[in-house]
């Protein structure tokens, strides 16, 4: 009989599961669980407070991107009355909020309550279990609101502490921001991202610096899209000085990028190069995101500085650290750059660059010009260029591309070294498409000095001789390419020691302060028994 029973328990059980999953999940009215999702953020945020922790502050900054989706004015309207107290940035907030238009939302029923169960007739000993069973319920009731009493008490002290905390205050502000922001009210985010600046200066808590390097960030956002950055870059550099002064590292991380895009949207690669000289970026605290935006940033200046190698390697880490799941138009911009910087380098990127998901259409005019400079196609690289000269300009890049007309030139070069012992200049001049032959005496000549290729011109015949071609392996090109390799390995290791994060305290059995009092008692009467044995 038990064995019986325990199968059809089990039987029931399933039935029951897959009821569940056949049921569809019940809808949530979204103010609801945007007020949820805001008291999960505050929740976390009234811990990095208490425990002085940053990770906890971090955790709630990207706790922020999952609840922007969930903004709308109702949620804002009670997040706003529930933990910002009163103050002329509520006022203001409250006023920009109430010219949006609210947007409307499913608004979803409760769920039907359960048919009450059919009455059955049963013995005296049935009538007393229901009567012992109703004794039961009631006490379970009176348990469960006392609990409930509490639970709301508790809640509602907790609700009073965060109309304290500058830290929820200026977390809702922010929120405030985004959602103008989203909403394409571009002078209200402004304003109140600015007014929020202000206000979180005023107070001098360590805890209120990532969500002030947010609020820059914001703000420096608005006042691009209404095409005033000119404007507020001494703004800028003031807040950077003053959190180099403060020690606020995401503060110093945000706002150098900042400063730096400010310098490149104007074309000051100058002013931007030396701002990267004279200044470091904290490693330590920073965000992945803002140390990619900082190695782009970084490898767009030097690769207009010619230094195409160190530009190069900081685009590559870009690359690795900016998300691999998300931000798609930032790793566009990264690896357009990066394919240019590589073809200027004299190297071809690889072909799977340009098939990653969401890419293809974005990198197939990087793709032609790639395509040229491989082949050393001269025509067809002006053909690339002409073709998306518009879209290279909006990029950017169309600078960088120019440059590039040599290395066709030079990879056109090598095949025709590899492929004939002696050629005419005039069929040099005819196979690279050059505009006479005297500029292609000239190329080639300035080839040969750089050493391009190995060959000499006869300029009584006006052809161009190769000479025999070396065995690779026994010059010393394979031992720096071994040396790159091994530096790159090195470097990848160094930047992902970094990246860990290591606890505090490593060691679980360290000893207390009373313990260490204890051990110190004991070796100092070791000592003095030591002392004493030697007097005898």
């Amino acid at each position: 009989m038990g064995k019986k029973d325990d199968e059809a328990k089990a039987e029931a059980a399933a039935a029951e599961t897959a009821k569940k999953k056949e049921e569809p999940p019940k809808p949530v009215d979204p103010l609801t669980h945007g007020m949820n999702e805001l008291k999960a953020v505050m929740q976390t945020l009234d811990k990095a407070v208490s425990t002085k922790e940053g990770r906890f502050m971090s955790r709630a900054i990207r706790m922020v991107t999952t609840l922007r989706r969930l903004l709308s004015k109702a949620v804002l309207s009670k997040a706003i009355e529930t933990y910002v107290p009163d103050s002329p940035a509520r006022e203001q907030l409250v006023a920009f909020l109430a010219k949006v238009e609210e947007v409307e939302k499913m608004q979803v029923d409760a769920p039907a309550a359960a048919p009450p169960a059919e009455a059955k007739e049963g013995t005296k000993e049935d009538e007393g279990e229901k009567k012992e069973s109703d004794k039961e319920r009631e006490e379970r009731e009176k348990k469960e609101e006392k609990e409930r009493l509490e639970k709301e008490r508790e809640e509602a002290a907790w609700l009073r502490k965060m109309l304290t905390v500058p830290e929820a205050e200026t977390l809702v502000l922010l929120l405030g921001a985004i959602f103008l922001l989203d909403q394409k009210h571009v002078e209200s985010a402004l304003a109140v991202s600015w007014a929020l600046v202000q206000r979180v200066l005023t107070f001098n808590r360590r805890t209120l610096d990532p969500l002030l390097s947010k609020a820059y960030f914001y703000w420096a956002r608005c006042v691009e899209l209404k095409g005033q950055s000119a404007q507020i870059r001494n703004e800028l550099l003031s807040g950077y000085r003053t959190a180099v002064l403060k020690h606020d590292q995401i503060g110093q991380a945000t706002i150098l990028n900042l400063v730096l895009r400010n310098y490149l949207e104007f074309n000051l690669y100058e002013q931007a190069d030396t701002l990267i000289r004279k200044t470091s970026f904290p490693e330590g605290d920073a965000s992945n995101n803002q140390l990619a935006r900082y190695l782009y940033y970084t490898g767009r200046v030097k690769a207009v500085q010619l230094e195409y190698t160190d530009a190069f390697r900081n685009l590559q880490q870009a690359a690795r650290k900016a998300p691999q799941q998300s931000a798609l138009g930032f790793r566009k911009t990264v690896y357009k750059l990066s394919v240019i910087v590589q073809l200027l380098l004299g190297e071809i990127p690889d072909r799977s660059i340009f098939s990653q998901k969401g890419m293809i259409s974005a990198l197939r005019p990087y793709l032609h010009i790639a395509q040229a400079v491989r082949v050393g196609d001269l025509g067809a690289f002006h053909k690339a260029m002409q073709d998306h000269a518009e879209g290279f300009k909006k990029d950017k890049t169309y600078s960088l591309i120019v440059r590039m007309r040599h290395n066709v030139i030079k990879t056109g070069l090598k095949k025709i070294n590899l492929a004939y012992s002696q050629i005419s200049l005039s069929d040099v001049c005819a196979k690279l498409r050059l505009e006479s032959v005297e500029d292609t005496e000239f190329i080639v000549a300035k080839c040969i000095l750089d050493g391009v290729i190995d060959a000499y011109i006869n300029h009584e015949t006006q052809t161009m001789v190769s000479k025999a071609n070396l065995d690779v392996y026994s010059t010393s090109e394979p031992q720096m390419q071994f040396h790159k390799r091994v530096a790159f390995c090195l470097d990848m290791h160094n930047q992902a020691v970094k990246a860990m994060r290591y606890a505090e305290n490593t060691k679980t059995e360290w000893e207390s302060a009373e313990e260490r009092r204890e051990r110190l008692k004991q070796e100092e009467e070791m000592m003095n028994s030591m002392d004493e044995e030697d007097e005898f």
